[in-house]
């Protein structure tokens, strides 16, 4: 039991890692390549600069999960039964 639970707490920690690594990459990719257009889709139009900011989170967290999920797959580590 105790494997058990040094072995899930080190798979937690790894996938924390990973998908802060990932959410680092996002944001500097997001700042760098959509600063400007979100910059001007705030000032000019905030309905539409909220719906993009909603999709942007959906879509953040669909793909981040996606990509940590298969990154455990491969390492072995996947989820707990």
């Amino acid at each position: 039991m105790n494997r058990r639970r040094s072995r899930l707490i080190r798979d937690i920690l790894l996938e924390t890692f990973l998908y802060g690594l990932f959410v680092v990459a996002y944001t500097a990719v997001v700042l760098r390549w959509l600063d400007g257009w979100l910059t001007r889709l705030f000032h000019s139009d905030l309905i539409a600069y909220a719906a993009v900011g909603l999709v942007l989170i959906v879509a953040q967290g669909v793909v981040l999960d996606l990509l940590t999920s298969f990154l455990l797959e491969r390492l072995g580590l996947g989820r707990p039964q």
